[in-house]
């Protein structure tokens, strides 16, 4: 029975900070993925602007279950671990949901892909750092499950943001979401059927 003195568990305590904060990165990201619904003219010539959008937001809920999974029967944590993994992850993605590049003022179709183009590089580094801080953060505290030979091209993700910084025309952005998403989406649907 439920008593005023149930003390809550550690998971309990972490999962708030952690869920406030990725809550926030989903908030942000859906304002712009509404803002582009609402106000992208035509986003048949800048859907890619679309898809990051789409990706970063199922990335976030993906990496909440994550979080979910490897840490709900957890009993103990250092504040070390909690800030080299799951608060610091939630950052990233707050980060994430910040540089994301969708001008909320862009009229016409062109000015959305020039914003786009302007601003890439922050978006680009903070998405590949927070692949970069879960791949190292796992690995160092020992959560890494064991990965087939085909989910681990997960870990070409971060290589393939990292070309977004150098890449410098709509259509080589509307290539690379392409291969990062069906690059995505395949190592997750594996993960799920394994599963």
């Amino acid at each position: 029975p439920y008593s005023a003195f149930t003390k809550m568990s550690l998971f309990e305590y972490i999962a708030i900070l952690v869920s406030l904060v990725l809550g926030l990165s989903i908030s942000n990201t859906l304002t712009k993925v509404s803002l582009l619904l609402q106000f992208g003219h035509d986003l048949t010539k800048n859907w890619h602007v679309l898809v990051w959008s789409l990706l970063v937001l199922f990335t976030a809920v993906g990496y909440f279950f994550g979080f979910w999974t490897m840490y709900s029967t957890r009993t103990d944590i250092s504040i070390l671990e909690f800030t080299l993994a799951p608060f610091s992850t939630a950052i990233l993605f707050f980060l994430l949901s910040q540089f994301l590049p969708v001008n909320n003022t862009a009229v016409s179709s062109t000015e959305i892909s020039e914003y786009f183009l302007k601003y890439k590089n922050a978006f680009f580094l903070c998405f590949t750092l927070a692949w970069l801080q879960m791949f190292v953060a796992i690995n160092i505290l020992g959560l890494a499950p064991e990965f087939s030979l085909l989910q681990k091209s997960q870990y070409a993700l971060p290589l393939i943001l990292l070309l977004g910084l150098k890449l410098n025309t709509a259509q080589q952005h509307k290539q690379l979401v392409g291969l990062y998403a069906f690059i995505y989406v395949f190592q997750e649907f594996i993960a799920t059927s394994i599963e």
